[in-house]
């Protein structure tokens, strides 16, 4: 298929269910009431189903400068807990889950697509906090700090601490990455 065809074939898919989770947080504004934690969990739901479906497996996810991780953050975030945040996911089986998306075959080509699946759940989960926190601004402008507050408070756990927990993998890749690029090169000379 063109090029051409496929791209507008996404834009229609990325547009259809942007507008079918808009129409969902609507719907639960309106069906739950904008006030309290079950506006906000099917809320930040509704934003990862949609997430979910926009940055999909097939999205390459490009080498922006912002998505590499320095060496600060490395020390940084098991500081903040996200390592026993990692402990907790394996817990309660979500890892396990997971496992089956990253697909990571233990091989070169299976960093690759494993540090590509690190970078389209921190895109996708970036993007949900992002509109998760304008949602938590709209509610706030009615009076309702309550809601607002769930809605940020939901954010910390569903998607800032996923958010760190790839970076925190992706160092790890960066630095397997670097390592066995320095052996390759060694292994030639």
């Amino acid at each position: 298929m063109p090029p051409s065809l496929t791209s507008g074939r996404v834009m229609l898919v990325a547009s259809l269910t942007t507008a079918l989770a808009a129409g969902g947080v609507a719907a639960a504004w309106v069906f739950l009431g904008r006030t309290g934690f079950a506006f906000a969990w099917v809320t930040h739901f509704i934003l990862m189903a949609w997430v979910s479906s926009v940055v999909g497996p097939r999205v390459r996810i490009p080498d922006h400068g912002w998505l590499r991780v320095g060496r600060w953050e490395a020390r940084l975030y098991p500081a903040l807990g996200v390592r026993l945040f990692g402990k907790l996911l394996d817990l309660i089986g979500w890892n396990r889950v997971i496992a089956r998306a990253r697909g990571f075959s233990g091989t070169r080509e299976g960093l690759k697509e494993l540090d590509q699946h690190t970078r389209r759940s921190e895109v996708g989960h970036s993007i949900c906090l992002a509109v998760a926190t304008a949602v938590a601004c709209g509610v706030l402008s009615t009076g309702e700090w309550r809601s607002a507050a769930w809605l940020l408070a939901l954010g910390l756990p569903l998607h800032l601490y996923p958010v760190l927990l790839q970076r925190l993998l992706r160092a790890r890749i960066q630095s397997m990455s670097a390592r066995v690029s320095k052996e390759h090169l060694a292994s030639r000379a």
